[in-house]
């Protein structure tokens, strides 16, 4: 079995066994499109990120979503269709992997907002909804983690703890929770973390105001 780990201070996933991940990889190839999704997360990890990013608009598309980013809809413009959702997210996370925040937001607000439209629609069935919520929870969960990359930690706490709600709530499975529970650990940390400094520096400045001639 192909498995990663956690790293608690970058929040990224990890390798256990790189020559098996490549394998199973390999195999996911194999098995066409139905593989796709999941060959996007694993390419990712090993760091493939042309790869994952070149197979995750590959697999957007195949499922009725915009070829670039230049055709993913902003605010006010129709929402992207839900079978785009997760094959969205997925590539989103490659985009903050490649370090092109700006991008990775764009493609997770889209989803975001599509999702809450149906989440909060009267007529929605329990199923529906639950399903929204997932995707909401990862859009939480995705996004965070680029907060946290960008040094906006208060943000990422934020959002780490609306995806532990969710994920909470939901009953979703044991190793989302767990992975949102470690993210809002490492978020509330570093920001307590960032708050210190910045009282440390207000004192050191208001001392040497304090000793400097007049």
């Amino acid at each position: 079995m192909v498995t990663y780990r956690i790293d608690t201070t970058t929040l990224r996933e990890v390798p256990q066994d790189v020559a098996a991940i490549w394998e199973h990889v390999e195999q996911l190839e194999r098995r066409g499109p139905a593989g796709d999704g999941e060959r996007v997360v694993w390419l990712r990890i090993l760091g493939a990120l042309a790869s994952a990013e070149r197979l995750a608009w590959t697999d957007v598309v195949r499922h009725g979503g915009p070829a670039s980013l230049e055709g993913v809809p902003r605010s006010g413009a129709p929402d992207v269709p839900s079978a785009t959702w997760r094959p969205l997210l997925r590539l989103a996370q490659v985009l903050h992997w490649r370090r092109r925040f700006d991008a990775a937001d764009l493609v997770v607000d889209a989803v975001r907002r599509a999702a809450l439209a149906v989440e909060q629609r009267a007529d929605v069935d329990d199923a529906t909804r639950r399903d929204c919520s997932a995707v909401l929870a990862f859009a939480d969960q995705g996004q965070g983690k680029v907060r946290y990359d960008t040094g906006r930690c208060t943000e990422a706490v934020r959002l780490f703890a609306s995806a532990l709600e969710r994920r909470t709530r939901d009953g979703a499975p044991g190793d989302q929770v767990e992975s949102s529970r470690i993210a809002l650990e490492a978020a509330r940390a570093r920001a307590g973390a960032a708050l210190d400094r910045a009282e440390g520096q207000s004192v050191e400045s208001r001392l040497w105001e304090a000793s400097a001639p007049v």
